[in-house]
Formats: C-alpha cells, structure tokens, sequence
C-alpha cells in the first residue's frame, strides 16, 4: 500500500516547514515510509509515501512539461497495464485528453496529476471511491491526502457532531462525511481539479446496467458470467503473481478463489480463527478437497496480553472511521501476511451477485420502483443504550442516512427497486470496503477482486430472479466446480442448488434461517439488540475485554477532567455501562470500541466536543 500528502496554496508561496510537518503526520498515521523528495508544481508540493507492498513506486513524470503523476493503492488501466506499475501513458493521456482519461482505470485507488502546461492540480478517487483520500482547506490553502487524521490535525478542524454521532450509532460513516466538520471524503469517480481559476469538481464514471444482460435465461447469465469473470481477472490480477486470497465458510471468497483456480492466477489462500470456529473448519474442508495451497492463522494465546498495543496503529491506519476494536485480529494477520505476498484479494464485492440488501423489499422486488430507504437501516443501526448519550443524536444520524441513500438510489427515478439497492450497495460500501482497505496500508494492497467496474456492471444488470436464494452463485459454484458446490456454507446447506436429492441437507439452515429472522424481527419491533453465540476465538473474550478496559484506564480515556468526548455522554451513566463490561455476560464490545474510537481521534488531532 502507500500513499500521498499535497498542499495546493495561494501564489505568495510555500511554507516547506509546514508542509513537512503535514507529510510527517500523513506517514506516521499510515505507517509509511517518508519520501526523499517532493514533487513541485506551481503552487503546490506533494509527497509520495511508500511501503513495501507498493505497486505504483515514486511518480511517473513528463518532464517536457514539468508534469507528474503519483498514485496510492492499485490502479488498473485498462488499456495500458504495466507490468512494473508504471503509469507514464496513463500521465501522457491525461495531458493530451483531461480527466475523460480516467473512465479507463479500474482499482482501488487515489491519484494526483500535476498538468505543468495547465499549472493545474487534480486529485482523482476510484470508480467506487473505496480507497479513501481526504481534503480540507484553511486559510486559502487545500490540503489533500490518505490520511484524515493528519488532515484534520493540519487545518485544525473541529469535529463533526453528526458525524461523530453518525459513527457512535452505526459503526461506520457514508460518502463525503466524515467525523471532522472540515474534512471531506472523496465521492466515488471524482475529479477535483485545483487552479487560478478555483476549484472543479467532475465525476469520471457511475455504475448503470446493461438492459441486454437482463433478458439472458439462467443458463445464459451462467455462461457469460462465467466468461466476464475470467476475462477480468485475468486482465486485472495477472501482473501480480501470487498473491494472499482470503476464505472463509461464506460464498463470497468461495466464487473468487473458485475462479482464481479456474483463470490459472496463483494464489495461497488463508483462514484465520480457532480450529473450532466455522469459517476456519470449512475453509480447512475447501482447500484439503481443492488441493489448494493455504495457510491458517491463528492468534496466540497471549492474545488479550497483546493485543492493547495495537491500538494506536488500528486508530491512525483506520483513520477515526473504522472501529479500533474490530480492526486488530486483522492487523495481526496482516502483519504475518506481508512477509509473504504484497497483495491480499478479498471476497469484498461478491454480495453485488447474492443481493443481501434486497430483503426489506422483498414483496415488492423486481415488481416497483419504491425503495423505502429508512429500512435499510435495518442491517446496521442495531439498538444501542441510548441512556448513556447527554441529548438524542439518533433521529438526526437516521435523517442523515436516509437523505444520502436516497439521494444515490433516486439517480434514476423509474429504475427497479432491485437496481436502485444494488447501485446503493456500492455507495454503502464507502463505509465498509473504504475503511478495511485503508486499515491495511504500509502492510498489504488489499484488492476486492469482485469490485470491478466490468464485474459490478455485470452483476447488477442480470435478470434479478436468478439471483434470489443465491441461486445464480449455487449454479455457477456448481458448473465450475461440483466438487467445491458439495461442500457446505456456513449455516446455508451445500453450496450447490437445492434439490429434492439434496432437500434434507438444508433443513438446519432453514430452521437456522427463520430463527434469526424472528430475532430480526423482534429487534425492530421491541428496539433490543438480540444476543448473538460467541464467535470461537480461541482466546478468553472476557480477558481480552478486560485487556482494552485496563487500557482504557491507563490512557485515562474516560478521565471526565480530560476526556475530549465527555460533552456526548452522561458520565456517570456510561462509567455504569462500562463497569458492566467487566463482567462476562456482556455482549456489547462492539459499542465500546466505537466509544474508544471517537476518544482516541479526538486526542490525535487535539480536538474536543464543545
């Protein structure tokens, strides 16, 4: 992974002091290595920091112009590819042609290009805009980079009360917002072009169906699936050699390795958890009958010793938006991954085939063009203990929410309800697939193979009927692969289609199924969070609580004389929500670590609650 820090000013010039101090900051957060030079244009500096894993190294350059180009992550040009990374004919193109070029590239990236002709500067996000760049002004001076921490700590930007509370409901925040009031996310596909003249902001590509795709039969939409997927795999993943492929029980990273094995691409995959756990046990099933090439991780058992110190790394390679708690397992594991493969592919993206956001719908499907976009908050706004919160911050996150999903979804107003969800589902994963692509950077490129333009495009446009039940995965598992179709999925019978010879193989998961729909159910009739079975881990969950606790006392972050998010909250109420933690029959670490996330960005940057 890398990165980048740039700083487009007024003309009366340059403070070098400064703008390292900005680059300092971007590395240190990202864990990156710091440049031996900058790139200079009219008006701006600009830093390229790598790692290790970093594809597109230094900066591609034209020097008859003075222009450059840098990029961050892994950018695919469809139509110049190289083998080293270089993007000098992607630079080239852009100066003869504008930002039209970019309609081209695939990826997960963030992209600066310098026009020395133009004395123009122009910051451009991926198609979906998952690889996270951040931009803020003060005082007439822009500040773009990888970082939001070292953003908001630049331009002295106080927090966004929205977004802060945004996260503290939901664990996540959508599209341009973030938890700073200053600070901006790049929106998916866009160009921000900085010069005299201002600012101009265009949007390059957005994802609209093929309305050819949807009149296929199954067997149809089978085959030329079959046939897209490999194309672009092949197009987009052979210049990497071997790489990391996550597997777990689900059906995501099966119909990727699967078509990994299938395209010829060398890969390892790898599983991590206990022995015990699901995921772990029918990964294990997947690649001892596959034959394929795999490692398991597994966390020590001095885990909830350890595991405190990776909390101010999992803080700044997250940037404040990505759960600290949850983030750690997987710094762990990239940290033993990178001493392989630079590169991870992630089953990220494979839910744009199975539709899991289309159930609130479910009466209507395919059938209307209504999408009821406040229940879509169904799937992550679960319940919390609002008692501890000084005032209600819930009503406006949800109008929030509602407001930018609405927006996304209403782009076409007549389209399908079915079309609308998917094309949301891509803007919601801003949130999701953003923040874990961010987390790894200075240890692995982390590539959601499935989230191709190509692919997504694909996937969207297919009758959806066939996609209802996992129908279309099951039968592409199946034709690719029976032996891999016979295998089970976690709490979902084989992967194969279900039929009267295989019937009684998915009575549990149907049980299973209804289950967790009545729990579903009475969570947003009755406003409770349902308890979940613990996850095997292969460590004490109540010790490693008991961990972060004991840290949390030490950094003294819930210290009412110093705590820099006390306004949010009645302390004695949450000093009683959290001395219940101590105990072991609690099931709310997830809450907790947003509450320690929110404390932890607010010291970074020196900001506080007002």
């Amino acid at each position: 992974m890398s990165g980048f820090a740039v700083r487009f000013g007024p003309e009366s010039g340059i403070d070098e002091g400064e703008f390292r101090s900005f680059v300092e900051r971007t590395a240190r957060y990202k864990s990156l290595d710091l440049p031996a030079g900058w790139r200079v244009g009219w008006r701006c500096l600009a830093a390229k920091l790598d790692s290790p894993s970093s594809l597109h190294k230094s900066a591609a350059v034209d020097a008859e112009s003075g222009s450059w180009l840098i990029a961050a992550g892994t950018v695919i040009d469809t139509q110049a590819n190289a083998p080293d990374g270089s993007l000098r004919q992607l630079l080239l193109d852009y100066l003869a042609r504008g930002p039209e070029v970019f309609a081209r590239c695939d990826g997960l990236f963030a992209l600066l290009a310098y026009n020395g002709r133009a004395r123009s500067l122009a910051a451009v996000s991926d198609p979906f805009g998952y690889f996270s760049v951040y931009h803020g002004a003060r005082e007439g001076r822009v500040y773009v980079a990888t970082s939001a921490l070292a953003v908001a700590q630049q331009i002295e930007s106080p927090p966004n009360e929205l977004g802060v509370n945004c996260f503290l409901r939901t664990g996540k925040v959508f599209g341009e917002m973030t938890i700073w009031r200053d600070v901006k996310r790049m929106r998916a596909a866009t160009v921000l072009e900085f010069s005299a003249d201002g600012t101009r902001e265009t949007v390059y590509w957005q994802p609209r169906a093929d309305a050819t795709l949807a009149k296929l039969s199954l067997r149809e939409s089978i085959e030329a699936s079959i046939a897209l997927v490999e194309r672009v795999f092949i197009r987009n993943l052979a210049r990497e050699g071997k790489v990391w492929s996550d597997l777990t029980g689900g059906f995501d990273t099966r119909f990727m390795t699967m078509f990994l094995d299938r395209s010829g691409l060398p890969f390892k995959a790898n599983f991590v958890g206990a022995p015990e756990n699901d995921d772990v046990a029918i990964a294990r099933v997947i690649v001892e009958k596959m034959g394929w090439e795999h490692r398991h991780f597994q966390l020590p058992t001095t885990w909830p010793d350890e595991c405190p110190a990776y909390l101010p790394d999992a803080l700044g390679r997250g940037d404040g938006h990505l759960n600290v708690l949850l983030s750690l397992r997987a710094l762990w594991a990239h940290r033993q991954e990178r001493e392989e493969y630079p590169a991870l592919l992630s089953g990220l993206g494979g839910e744009m085939w199975r539709g899991p956001n289309w159930w609130p719908e479910q009466r209507t499907l395919g059938q209307s063009s209504v999408v009821h976009y406040d229940r879509q908050l169904w799937s992550f706004m679960h319940p919390i203990d609002e008692s501890i919160f000084a005032c209600g911050g819930a009503q406006p996150v949800k109008d929030e929410v509602i407001r930018q999903f609405r927006q996304v979804g209403e782009r076409e107003p007549d389209a399908p309800n079915t079309l609308k969800l998917d094309v949301l589902w891509t803007y919601r994963e801003t949130a999701h697939v953003g923040a874990w692509v961010s987390v790894a950077a200075g240890l692995l490129r982390i590539i959601p193979a499935l989230f191709s333009k190509d692919i997504v495009t694909h996937a969207i446009s297919l009758n959806y009927r066939w996609k209802l039940g996992n129908r279309l995965v099951r039968h592409l598992i199946e034709m690719c692969s029976p032996a891999l179709a016979n295998i089970e999925v976690q709490g979902r019978g084989p992967a194969a289609p279900q039929r009267l010879t295989n019937f009684h193989r998915f009575i549990p998961s149907r049980i299973d199924h209804y289950r967790r729909g009545i729990k579903k159910l009475a969570e947003i009739k009755l406003g409770r969070t349902s308890q979940s079975a613990a996850r095997d881990e292969g460590y004490s969950r109540v010790e490693w609580r008991l961990a972060i606790l004991d840290f949390a006392r030490r950094e003294k972050l819930f210290d009412p004389d110093i705590m820099r998010s006390a306004a949010l909250y009645q302390l004695d109420r949450l000093h009683a929500f959290l001395a219940q933690a101590e105990g072991g029959n609690f099931h709310h670490d997830e809450f907790i670590g947003r509450i320690i996330t929110i404390e932890l960005a607010l010291r970074a940057v020196g900001a506080a609650i007002p």
